[in-house]
C-alpha cells in the first residue's frame, strides 16, 4: 500500500514561506545591509544570567515572542510592485500543480482500492489458517521456513525441547490477533487486562474502502460471554479537500454500539457498589455507581470534532482552551490509532505476532537515536564526558506469544 494517510490538520495554520529573514529583504531595500556586532560567548552567558535573575523580564520577552508566532514579517508587502506581481504569478503556477496533485492522490486511492481486492484472497487464507479452518500447503510451509532467521531457529529448538510432551491437537493459532496487537506499541497502550480477555475471542481484523472518501475497519469476533455483536466496526472519513501537504486528511470517525451482555461484562466501565441504610426503616439497599474507565473498546466510541466556535466570556476562555486542547489530543490519538491498524497491523499481522516487526521498528528507532546523538555531539562537544558510551541500548520488547 502507499504511504499512510496523514492526520488531520488545520490548513489555515499550515506553515508558509512568508517569514523571510529581514537580512534578505535588506538586499532589496538598501544598498548596504546593516552589520551586527558579534555576541561573544561571555556576553551570552551574562545575558542568560540576567534573564534568569529577572523572571518578570524573561516572562515579558517570552510573551512578546509568543505574540509574533504565526505573524507575517511584512517582507512580501515591502517588495517592489513588479516583484509582487511575479509572486502572485507563482501562486497561480503552484495552484495548477496542486490541482494535478489532487488528481494524483485520487488516482492513487483508486490504485490502493484495486490492490486491496487482490490482497483479499490472501487475507481470507490467513483468516482460515489462524482459526484452524485450513492448513497451509507444504510449499507455503517450506517457503516460510526458508525465511526464518538463525535466532528464530534457536528459539524453536528450545521450545521443541520444552514442549516435547505437549499435545499437538491445538487448533489454528490461538491468541493470534491479541498477540499481534499487544506487540504493536501504539495499540498496546490502549489494551487493559480486562480487554485482553475479550480480544482473545478476536477472529479477524480487516478493512474496506468506502464508496466515498474513507475506509472502514472491521473486527470480527467468535461467540463470547462479553457482548452479542459478531462484528464491531470503526469508519474513518477523509476531508473532501486535500491538506496543505497535498495528502488526504481525516474529517471525522464513526464507531458502533457494543451490545454488552451485562454490566459486569462491560470492560469500558467500573462498577462501584456500596450499601446504604435507611435511618427510619433500618433497611439496607445496594447502591451502584458506574464510572467510565480506560479501555481499547472506547475506540468504537470516538470523540467528535469540535463544532463551530461560539462567543464566550473572557472568564471562560481559559477553560474552553483547555477543553479544546484535550479534545484535539484525543482526536489526534484516535486518528493515529486508526492509521496503525490500517497500515501496520492488517498488512503485517504475522510479523507483529511473531515479533519480527518489533525488531525492525526497534532498529529504526535506534538509527534515529544515533542520528540525533551525532547532531548533538557536533553542536556541543563538552557534553561528551556526561555520556556513558558503554551503556547498552534497550532491547525491543519481547514477542508476547500465547
Amino acid at each position: 500500500m502507499s504511504e499512510p494517510i496523514r492526520k488531520p490538520s488545520d490548513i489555515s495554520k499550515a506553515p508558509t514561506p512568508q517569514n523571510t529573514p529581514s537580512s534578505v529583504a535588506n538586499l532589496y531595500l538598501k544598498q548596504q545591509p546593516p552589520t551586527v556586532s558579534t555576541i561573544s560567548e561571555e556576553d551570552e552567558k551574562n545575558l542568560s544570567k540576567q534573564l534568569a535573575n529577572n523572571p518578570a523580564l524573561l516572562s515579558m520577552i517570552q510573551g512578546k515572542l509568543g505574540d509574533l508566532v504565526g505573524q507575517q514579517s511584512g517582507y512580501v508587502e515591502s517588495l517592489p510592485k513588479s516583484v509582487k506581481k511575479r509572486v502572485s504569478g507563482l501562486k497561480a503556477v503552484q495552484q495548477q500543480q496542486m490541482k494535478l496533485e489532487a488528481e494524483f492522490q485520487k488516482e492513487l486511492l483508486e490504485l490502493e482500492k484495486a490492490y486491496l481486492k487482490k490482497y483479499e484472497p490472501l487475507y481470507e487464507k490467513r483468516k482460515a489458517i489462524v482459526n484452524g479452518d485450513q492448513e497451509p500447503t507444504a510449499a507455503e510451509i517450506e517457503e516460510g521456513e526458508a525465511l526464518k532467521t538463525e535466532s528464530d531457529e534457536e528459539d524453536e529448538e528450545e521450545e521443541e525441547e520444552e514442549d516435547e510432551d505437549e499435545d499437538d491437537d491445538v487448533k489454528g493459532i490461538p491468541g493470534f490477533w491479541l498477540t499481534a496487537m499487544e506487540n504493536l506499541t501504539f495499540v498496546r497502550e490502549t489494551i487493559t487486562e480486562r480487554d485482553s480477555e475479550v480480544l482473545a475471542y478476536l477472529k479477524d481484523v480487516r478493512m474496506e474502502y468506502l464508496t466515498t472518501l474513507g475506509f472502514e475497519l472491521i473486527f470480527e469476533f467468535n461467540e463470547n460471554p462479553h457482548f452479542s455483536n459478531q462484528v464491531l466496526t470503526k469508519t474513518y472519513y477523509y476531508h473532501p479537500e486535500l491538506g496543505y501537504s497535498g495528502d488526504f486528511v481525516y474529517d471525522h470517525a464513526d464507531g458502533c454500539e457494543i451490545n454488552w451482555k451485562s454490566k459486569e461484562a462491560n470492560v469500558t466501565i467500573n462498577i462501584e457498589r456500596r450499601k446504604q441504610r435507611n435511618k427510619n426503616t433500618k433497611q439496607t439497599r445496594t447502591i451502584e455507581k458506574l464510572t467510565p474507565t480506560e479501555s481499547f473498546f472506547n475506540f468504537f466510541d470516538p470523540p467528535k470534532p469540535p463544532q463551530a466556535p461560539t462567543e464566550v466570556n473572557d472568564d471562560e476562555d481559559e477553560e474552553e482552551d483547555e477543553e479544546e486542547a484535550e479534545l484535539r489530543d484525543r482526536l489526534e490519538f484516535d486518528y493515529q490509532l486508526g492509521e496503525e491498524i490500517k497500515n501496520k497491523l492488517i498488512p503485517r499481522a504475522i510479523d507483529w505476532f511473531s515479533g519480527d516487526a518489533v525488531e525492525y521498528e526497534g532498529a529504526d528507532d535506534y538509527d534515529d537515536e544515533e542520528e540525533e546523538f551525532d547532531e548533538d555531539e557536533e553542536d556541543d562537544d563538552d557534553d561528551d564526558s556526561d555520556i556513558n558510551e558503554s551503556g547498552p541500548k534497550e532491547n525491543p520488547p519481547d514477542c508476547k506469544q500465547q
